[in-house]
């Protein structure tokens, strides 16, 4: 890959260990990003940014080593995680693919893991051997947590490599990086591991020479790959070479050391453009991005506003049940009075099912009996009727219809067709008493009643 195809908004950052980056991952400048030339140019070293002078890369980008606050605006980017949080199995798998590989994925490697294969994510690779398929494991949410930082930034992550299958190789076909006070091995082209290397010179040469020393004797992960692959000699005999790349200038005097006591020729590089990995971290990702932003969300974190809430929720609906049956109680008690009056006016009454309108009726009864009108009557609603007209009332109704308590009046034609008329002549029964609804519009119908 040749720097200069890292275009304007785009780059690539190695992520920290888990260990690490959980606790400075937004603030700190604990992401080494390659940005394009102009984008460095911009950043100033300081508390969220700090430059990282690494020569070799091409003259399109630079490293920086920078918080994800400081880092500005980007449209795509590549993340390399460490190697340490990306552990490489090589597993027997089924002929299957799509969804019911990655369905069968938990069960295959659950016994070459010491974590819940459930919570880790599991990307599957090219084939290894017969039957074989290379799988990459990340815990789940380190994995979601980095990439959806990126995101919430509105930047796109393209790819996601584990760190050791991203290392130009040379002759040897195996590559050191020693970046992050880790180191990075790569094996072979599918095969790779991670290592803890400290701070202090003499930690991180150790842990140089225990690395390759558990690689050649095949202790880190049970495959002897690396002593089976001899690195070729150089001319004269001289030992074997192995390309190692450094963060900066802290490093080398490490390497040197553990070179001497491992027995390797060290080619010292600086850190390269990551190659692509054979395998992507994000195709085990499971389900959408909705699905994902909620598997996010820190639930225990949200117990007291949740405990608080249903108990918000739980003292409303009681209120609302106790003025409930308050209301009803008070409905009770005046249906209980409303009955207690009729039954006082008229004790002759045997059933009383509706007392209002039982009362009505008898009332009704006796104004009809004393040769007396109602308010229902024809008259008094038609003399009601005759007010809200006002001045109109002389030309206005061509036929009055008079049946159980209503007036169906017709208008002459040419009357009343307007809305705006119409609303006025509404508002006006509404302050006589009535009620007046027009059957359609345009039609010169209407019903009139007493406003209950």
């Amino acid at each position: 890959m040749a720097a200069q195809v890292l275009r304007r908004g785009q780059a690539i950052v190695w992520v920290p260990p888990r260990a690490s980056g959980e606790r400075a991952f937004a603030t700190e400048p604990s992401l080494l990003a390659m940005l394009p030339i102009a984008a460095t140019e911009k950043l100033v070293s300081g508390p969220g940014h700090t430059m990282v002078t690494v020569q070799g890369t091409g003259s399109a980008a630079r490293y920086a080593r920078i918080s994800l606050d400081a880092l500005p605006p980007l449209k795509s980017v590549t993340l390399v995680f460490d190697a340490r949080d990306v552990t490489l199995l090589r597993a027997k798998v089924p002929p299957l693919s799509g969804v019911r590989l990655r369905q069968a994925l938990p069960n295959i490697v659950e016994d070459l893991l010491l974590q819940d294969a459930q919570q880790c994510a599991l990307a599957v690779g090219p084939k290894t051997g017969e039957g074989e398929r290379l799988v990459a494991v990340i815990d789940r949410g380190w994995l979601e947590l980095v990439v959806g930082a990126f995101e919430r930034k509105g930047t796109k992550v393209t790819a996601a490599w584990p760190a050791q299958l991203a290392l130009p190789v040379g002759a040897s076909g195996a590559a050191l990086a020693c970046l992050n006070e880790g180191l990075a091995l790569r094996l072979a082209p599918s095969e790779g591991i991670g290592w803890n290397a400290g701070d202090s010179q003499q930690a991180r040469a150790e842990a140089i020479v225990s690395l390759l020393q558990a690689a050649w004797t095949g202790e880190a992960g049970g495959e002897p790959s690396f002593a089976e692959r001899e690195l070729p000699e150089v001319s004269g005999g001289a030992p074997r070479n192995l390309p190692v790349y450094i963060e900066g200038p802290a490093w080398q005097p490490s390497v040197m050391i553990a070179a001497a006591k491992a027995g390797f020729s060290a080619e010292i590089r600086s850190l390269p453009l990551p190659i692509a990995a054979p395998v992507d971290l994000l195709s085990g990702r499971r389900g959408s991005k909705a699905g994902r932003w909620v598997a996010e969300i820190d639930w225990r974190a949200w117990r007291l506003p949740g405990a608080l809430a249903a108990a918000t929720v739980a003292i409303a609906l009681s209120g609302l049940n106790l003025h409930w049956a308050m209301l009803t109680q008070e409905r009770d008690e005046l249906r209980s009075a409303i009955e207690r009056r009729y039954r006082q006016t008229f004790p002759d009454a045997q059933v009383v099912v509706d007392p209002v309108l039982q009362m009505e009726r008898q009332v009704a009864g006796m104004r009809t009996r004393a040769g007396q009108s109602g308010p229902e009557d024809f008259v008094p609603l038609l003399a009601r009727f005759s007010q809200a007209l006002g001045s109109q009332a002389n030309d206005a109704l061509s036929g009055v219809d008079y049946r159980d308590g209503r007036l169906r009046v017709r208008f002459q034609p040419g009357q009343f067709e307007s809305r705006a008329v119409r609303d006025t002549l509404i508002q006006a029964c509404q302050r006589l008493g009535l009620q007046l609804r027009f059957d359609a519009e345009r039609e010169p119908t209407a019903t009139v009643a007493l406003l209950r």
